[in-house]
């Protein structure tokens, strides 16, 4: 989910909101399966840190706990938070969910029977097989009765990574402590989604182990960049842009500027090739200069089979008619970085950050030497442009504020197409369209405390006492101002919200392949069946009021009744059109029976409260443009 900002898995999630988290689990989930590939929904549940997860079973108690580290948290804040996706994945019937490393209340995740049995599998109906971690199973009994289905990767590695099912599995169900149902029951979930999928396509021959250069591959690419690229350009997110004096972007056309300074490692090729430090730490920052960073490390990573850098990208945009190109690739000689910047008319700098599963980051800055080398462009351009490279939040109080850093790009990992899905945006043939998935705050201190555990004792906890303030909620309740807030995403052209409508509008769930089991609270007069069942519609018409065709990406946010324990808003949905200057269209969003309900402890069941509502809709978190009050029960 991204309780902190240093997790170093955070860039492999959707962000840390559960809402946004949800929609984009469950696209994913039923995108592939429609494509006849078995998903893995992963890593349930509350796997919000990377120090202390212990995943093999390693004696050198010097190094590792004894015990991974443990998630503490309540049941409000995991049914509300971080069971949200997974109800999303499950509905969207993904065919298995990988348990976790840690702990979840002082349990193995994957030998927690509350976590697997009760809210899995019979809260959320989930059908498909459980299957661990790489290394995450800590004892055979305990796990298949509690609710793992699968053990990886079993007896493999002379059981360093735990010797457990196989035989001692067949032992245990032989002598009756395991009933034989159970295994038939671990069989089936394992065998139903291939059996169920296995006739959607006929697929290519896959290749395995792509890193292994002697191992034959099969091209099954076909025009995939083109969607890889507009993913990367859609995401591109514009934090900071003064046009004062024509600065700023877009930049002039190429024909119309003498010079332009591309500098930073980050914008350059790597030069000992892309797979030269492996997949954990594939940017070599911690050992030097390894070009543009395209993604981050860990088992995440994947070797890109080309990757076309910024300056590249760039070159060949102006090679016709365009400008001088003076080239720095290199953060540290930063009167190097200054000369070239001095002599240009406008300056990029290409800034980066990395992240890794194994490890947390040190840091929030970007690195190397990220900070100084802005200021040191700056000081001499008065039109510096920043493109930040990040697998998350990083601090740029350093330089943001100063005069000639006029624009802010975050790109973040935006894969092979780099360079050819960012030029475009620079030039202005596209107009950025992208909003933060998370909140960039102004100090380190502005995050909640204890978000990642160092303490170095037998038995590891994080608690998770800021309940449901992830992130942007966190920031509201405590009235902390951040340096840009969650959806915040600014256009070369403006939009005009119109007046927020709110109309009833019941639909009995038609978007859920694998129904959940989530109990709820019936409404009076309530025919419906479903968690996911629409209860209203919103809508409110966006003109763009602008010079350029641009899209904008409506957010609605739901503020509870003011007696029920609730941040101070929610997102709650979120649409995204393309208009042509004086167009205008709508946005609109489904409000279902959960988007409206909480969790009741006492109940055990979801519930939508009794009270005024607000409904707020606007282009960020905190720019909001019209609400309506309203009571739903």
């Amino acid at each position: 989910m991204g309780r902190s900002p240093f997790n170093g898995r955070l860039w492999e999630g959707f962000g840390p909101d559960p809402y946004l988290h949800g929609v984009a689990s469950f696209l994913t989930v039923k995108s592939a399966q429609d494509e006849g590939v078995v998903t893995c929904s992963k890593h349930y549940l509350a796997y919000e840190q990377e120090t202390y997860r212990k995943p093999f079973h390693v004696d050198d108690v010097a190094l590792f706990p004894p015990n991974p580290i443990s998630s503490d948290l309540d049941d409000k804040t995991a049914h509300e938070l971080y069971i949200w996706p997974f109800a999303e994945a499950v509905r969207a019937g993904s065919g298995t969910v990988m348990c976790s490393y840690n702990e979840i209340n002082a349990t193995h995740a994957c030998a927690s029977d509350p976590a697997l049995n009760t809210l899995l599998k019979k809260e959320l109906g989930f059908q498909g097989a459980v299957v661990s971690d790489w290394g995450g199973t800590w004892d055979t009994q305990n796990s298949a009765l509690f609710g793992l289905d699968v053990s990886m990767p079993g007896t493999g590695f002379a059981g360093r990574y735990g010797n457990f099912f196989g035989a001692e599995l067949v032992a245990l169900v032989e002598n009756g402590t395991i009933p034989e149902k159970r295994l038939d029951d671990m069989v089936l979930r394992t065998l139903a989604p291939i059996l169920e999928l296995q006739n959607v396509k006929t697929w290519p021959r896959p290749t395995f182990n792509q890193s292994d250069l002697t191992v034959p591959t099969n091209n099954v690419r076909r025009d995939h960049y083109k969607i890889i690229r507009q993913i990367a350009q859609e995401a591109i997110t514009l934090v900071k842009n003064d046009r004062t004096g024509g600065r700023g972007l877009p930049l002039a056309a190429p024909a119309d500027m003498a010079s332009l300074a591309v500098i930073g490692q980050d914008a350059g090729p790597a030069p000992f090739g892309m797979t030269a430090c492996g997949s954990g730490g594939n940017n070599c920052l911690a050992g030097g200069n390894n070009g543009t960073v395209t993604m981050a490390g860990g088992s995440g990573f994947a070797y890109p089979p080309y990757t076309i850098d910024p300056l590249a990208a760039i070159n060949a945009y102006v090679a016709a008619d365009g400008p001088d190109i003076n080239q720095h690739l290199e953060n540290y000689n930063l009167t190097a970085a200054a000369l070239q910047a001095s002599v240009s008319e406008a300056a990029i700098v290409f800034l980066s950050a990395f992240a890794s599963e194994g490890y947390d980051r040190a840091n929030l800055t970007t690195y190397p030497n990220g900070d100084a080398l802005v200021q040191a462009v700056a000081a001499v351009n008065k039109n510096t442009i920043v493109v930040l490279h990040v697998p998350g939040a990083v601090i740029v109080e350093d330089w943001i504020d100063h005069p000639n850093v006029t624009a802010v790009l975050v790109a973040h990992l935006p894969g092979q197409e780099s360079g050819s899905s960012l030029v475009p945006v620079l030039w202005g043939e596209v107009s950025p369209s992208g909003k933060l998935p998370y909140t960039f705050a102004k100090s380190v201190s502005d995050w909640p405390p204890n978000g990642i555990v160092f303490d170095a004792v037998p038995a590891p906890q994080a608690n998770f006492t800021e309940k449901l303030l992830l992130d942007y909620k966190w920031f509201d309740a405590k009235n902390i101002t951040p340096r840009f807030e969650f959806g915040l995403g600014l256009s070369y052209t403006t939009f005009s919200f119109g007046k927020l409508s709110l109309q009833k509008s019941f639909k009995a769930d038609s978007t859920s392949v694998q129904p959940t089991a989530e109990p709820f609270v019936k409404l009076a007069s309530d025919s419906g069946k479903s968690m996911y069942d629409v209860l209203y519609t919103a809508s409110v018409s966006i003109k763009n009021t602008g010079k350029v065709a641009g899209a904008e990406v409506a957010q609605l946010y739901v503020s509870f009744p003011a007696a029920e324990d609730q941040p101070p808003r929610v997102l709650r949905g979120f649409d995204k059109l393309s208009l042509k200057p004086g167009q205008q269209g709508t946005a609109t969003f489904e409000l279902t029976r959960k988007d409206v309900s909480v969790w009741d402890v006492s109940a055990q069941k979801w519930r939508v409260p009794k009270g005024s509502f607000t409904i707020s809709v606007g282009a960020s978190s905190r720019d909001l443009r019209s609400e309506v009050v309203h009571a739903f029960a």
